[in-house]
């Protein structure tokens, strides 16, 4: 994800499955999304949607990309 793309292009709602503890910029190491110093702040934002299932796909994607690579 790109916070700030979503930023950047005035986006009101995000809506995202798990998050990123090791470099998220939606509310983990940074809140960019919702940052008051920004000139734009996404509206509402909902975390957590099939968390669990998005972050077996990600884990899996990189798996197999690590695969490939090795």
């Amino acid at each position: 994800m790109c916070a700030g793309a979503i930023v950047n292009g005035r986006v009101k709602e995000l809506v995202y499955g798990c998050a990123n503890p090791k470099a998220g910029a939606v509310a983990t190491l940074f809140q960019l999304v919702t940052d008051g110093r920004l000139n734009h702040r996404v509206g509402n934002v909902v975390a957590g949607v099939m968390a669990d299932e998005c972050a077996a796909e990600l884990k899996g994607f990189f798996a197999k990309l690590r695969r490939k690579d090795g």
